[in-house]
């Protein structure tokens, strides 16, 4: 016969051990999600060097203090013209820790035509011919007097290769880097103001 003492010390020790068990558990599973997490949100490549319209050399991205925006650009995309001139000027004024990149990755010439702002993306694209990086940088400082884009908080660059190195297959193509530089959105093609202002809002939570 068991004494009843032992069979209360019995009782005791599986406690301990699901307890054990539950705590290593939950350990499990935040380092599931942490990796994760990590996963679906690739950190941005900071040897991504495309060269400066102004100096001409490869130079790093700015950043903006709580989100950057990325965008993967033709000069001759109607749509991105439609971003250049209606969009951002918006989004700058309304979110001053955003900062972004314009980066042309596509080596051919030409200015897209943005249309009017209402209805959107009813512009036209421009013609040009197949150019080099001198000739990309000759238009886009051509676009940046156009579309009005010198400012503190938008850096234009110039990338002949970058559709291969983004796989680029619309335009424009959109990045959206938290403050930590993980992309934590890709969006391939335009949004109007009231879609950009929506995702801006909810990325920044």
């Amino acid at each position: 016969m068991t004494h009843p003492t032992q069979v209360r010390r019995r009782n005791r020790h599986p406690i301990w051990v699901w307890l054990g068990s539950a705590t290593a558990t939950i350990l499990i599973l935040l380092g599931v999600a942490l990796a994760w997490r990590h996963y679906e949100t690739p950190v941005f490549p900071t040897n991504y060097h495309p060269v400066g319209l102004q100096s001409g050399k490869p130079t790093s991205l700015i950043r903006g203090r709580r989100l950057t925006v990325v965008m993967l650009m033709a000069s001759w995309c109607l749509y991105c013209a439609y971003e250049d001139k209606y969009v951002w000027p918006r989004v700058l004024r309304r979110f001053p820790g955003v900062a972004i990149d314009v980066v042309d990755v596509s080596p051919k010439g030409g200015i897209g035509n943005p249309g009017p702002e209402t209805p959107p993306f009813t512009g036209v694209d421009g013609r040009g011919p197949a150019i080099r990086v001198a000739g990309m940088r000759a238009t886009m400082l051509t676009y940046e007097k156009q579309f009005n884009l010198r400012t503190k908080r938008v850096r234009i660059f110039v990338d002949a290769r970058g559709m291969e190195y983004w796989r680029v297959t619309n335009f424009p193509t959109l990045l959206f880097v938290n403050h930590n530089g993980r992309i934590v959105k890709r969006v391939d093609g335009a949004l109007t103001t009231n879609q950009i202002v929506s995702l801006l809002n909810h990325l920044q939570r």
